[in-house]
């Protein structure tokens, strides 16, 4: 990420000390030096032909601001191809310094006073649109005659953009430091640039909405840089906006989000050989110390100087980008404890969904009688808990049998999943555990309740389901629920007309409960009176004739008519005989058009080249 915001005061809590246990000196040293053989064997994950986002700048800049303070940057920035100002706001009524030295300068520029009505868009793509005798026009085509500005230059009190992480080749400076870096940055954005397409989206898992119904927001919630977006109902990501946070891929219960760069696969894949080589070289109780880029040639050396010799380090592009799948496949591998080491500051928005990720798998943790294992902490925090002063301390460990091996493959919620039931069969085995783990408002978790009495098996929210936890039978009015696949969106919520639905958070620990699907509701067809076809519900049925009982339009022969299927209501529509009896036609024998003695059409005549219409 090219921007970031200033480092949170707090941050989740780590794990307490009384999680620390002697271990002796020859281990600790040993610990050493399997992490070090460890580190050399697993390199970093990296897509080696990751696509890319190209940008292309002419150096087109446009500064928004007083005058005065507008002047003085151009002047720095002469060796532009154009420089354009826009002023937005008045100038102190008090003279100072900055005033007095711009009043002496005469900057090459275009200077503009009009109104700025929008302001959007990235590196050699700004479109800037102002006020022209009251219509919206491009400030561009007006001064240049062309569609967009290559780079913005914000001087304005407040920041136009507001988003946590500006786009590419837009410039808020805050302070004296971040305007003189501004300034020398500037010229050097001319040419083509390029950077990683860090997401995939496959708008099939997505669980956004459904049938004009809006659900999941999880990913629109979370993005720092705006970059995500809903077009004709379909999340969509603007990968020239996106700076690869990280948090929407965390967030996405579905994968229909999932960080590509690294691969999901290949994370895990260096993870599982991580560990593997730390284990053959001797090392034993591992820790899983996550990283990110930036971190690696700066501060990381000295940290592990520092650390115990079971902390193994594994590196991601962003912190955000490794969630629940990455943390819990670290457990079942037999890691002890991962620690997520934040020493550069991230946003607010990634941190608040790391910190409620991290309590839905330490409430997971605590469900199979296991302390929390997950923290979000800095340098300091690592100190201050002293987790790395002495080789001779080591976290407990339960004695779990690793997993044999993880299935790359697999999406986020099956790995997850695959995890899980792992450390349940090991723990089950040691320990009495619950049945289930109650889980905070809006984790991706849970169990669907229903009023059964008062559904009507319409399947609205079947039909709507984007992760088919819901089922319907095809042969028998049936409504199945299968927890695993429920990523709590509230779609069927919405969609249910009778609203006999509410989500419940909460996660099932028993594999074979949480896999296996369960019936809410079933109950018996409605046969035709007349043909004996089944064709509704009982509820359905029973509902239509208790609602429309007495209305003016449905007299016994309407309500009647209710009860048959659409074949027979359509033959007792059209006959002609109101004394006529349907029943005469029952039990699957179709009526023929003697019997119902339909008209003939006025136009058909014996020597028509239109053959008369039969019905059957």
């Amino acid at each position: 990420m090219s921007q970031l915001i200033p480092e949170p005061e707090q941050l989740v809590e780590p794990p307490p000390s009384t999680m620390i246990t002697p271990l002796n000196n020859a281990q600790a040293d040993q610990n050493r030096i399997a992490r070090d053989k460890a580190m050399r064997q697993v390199s970093p994950a990296i897509n080696l032909a990751a696509p890319g986002v190209e940008f292309t700048s002419q150096g087109r800049l446009l500064i928004l601001g007083a005058e005065h303070r507008v002047r003085l940057a151009a002047s720095c920035l002469s060796e532009l191809k154009s420089v354009t100002a826009l002023i937005t706001e008045a100038m102190p009524e008090l003279l100072n310094a900055e005033m007095e030295a711009a009043a002496a300068l005469v900057p090459k520029l275009e200077l503009y006073r009009l109104p700025l009505t929008a302001l959007s868009g990235y590196l050699g793509q700004f479109k800037v649109l102002v006020e022209v005798d009251g219509e919206a026009q491009s400030l561009a085509k007006l001064a240049l005659g062309a569609s967009e500005f290559d780079l913005v230059l914000d001087l304005t009190a407040e920041p136009l953009l507001s988003m946590e992480l500006k786009p590419a080749g837009y410039f808020a400076p805050a302070d004296e430091v971040a305007y003189q870096t501004a300034l020398a940055e500037i010229p050097t954005l001319q040419g083509g640039f390029d950077k990683p397409r860090y997401f995939k989206i496959n708008s099939d898992l997505c669980a956004h909405s459904g049938s004009g119904i809006t659900g999941c927001t999880r990913c629109l919630d979370v993005c720092p840089a705006d970059a995500i977006s809903v077009q004709s109902a379909t999340v969509q990501i603007d990968a020239h906006l996106c700076h690869g946070a990280g948090g929407c891929a965390s967030a996405c219960p579905t994968s229909a989000i999932r960080y590509g760069f690294p691969q999901p696969g290949l994370l895990l894949d260096s993870l599982q050989r991580l560990v593997a080589s730390y284990r053959a070289a001797g090392g034993e109780t591992p820790q899983l110390l996550l990283h990110d880029a930036n971190s690696t040639e700066q501060r990381l050396p000295e940290l592990l100087q520092s650390l115990p010799g079971h902390y193994l380090p594994l590196q991601i592009e962003e912190m955000g980008s490794a969630g629940m799948e990455v943390w819990l496949s670290a457990m079942a591998l037999g890691a002890g404890h991962v620690v997520l080491w934040v020493d550069d500051p991230i946003p607010e928005s990634v941190r608040l969904v790391l910190e409620a990720e991290i309590e839905t798998t330490n409430s997971l943790l605590q469900g199979l009688e296991m302390e929390p294992r997950v923290a979000l902490l800095d340098s300091q925090q690592l100190h201050q808990q002293q987790l790395h002063q002495q080789d001779s301390a080591r976290p407990t460990n339960s004695d779990l049998k690793p997993i044999a091996r993880l299935d790359l493959q697999a999406d986020k919620r099956q790995q997850i999943s695959q995890a899980m039931s792992h450390l349940y069969q090991q723990r089950v085995e040691q320990v009495e555990l619950p049945t289930e783990v109650a889980l905070a408002k809006g984790a991706a978790f849970g169990n669907l309740d229903i009023r059964s009495a008062d559904c009507t098996l319409c399947m609205s929210c079947s039909a709507i389901c984007p992760s088919q936890a819901l089922s319907s039978a095809s042969d028998t009015p049936r409504l199945s629920f299968s927890e695993d696949a429920c990523v709590q969106c509230g779609l069927c919520v919405q969609a249910c007309p009778e609203s006999v639905l509410a989500l419940q958070p909460r996660f099932l620990l028993d594999p074979a409960t949480r896999i296996q699907p369960r019936v809410l509701k079933e109950e018996q067809p409605f046969c035709c009176i007349c043909c004996d076809k089944p064709f509704a519900t009982q509820s359905v049925v029973s509902l239509m004739l208790k609602k429309l009982a007495g209305h003016s339009m449905f007299d016994a022969a309407g309500l009647r008519r209710l009860e048959m299927c659409e074949d027979c209501r359509v033959i007792d529509i059209v006959k002609t005989d109101p004394g006529g009896d349907l029943f005469a036609h029952a039990k699957g024998r179709p009526a023929d058009a003697d019997e119902l003695n339909l008209a003939q059409p006025e136009s058909a005549t014996s020597d028509s080249s239109v053959d008369a219409v039969e019905v059957k």
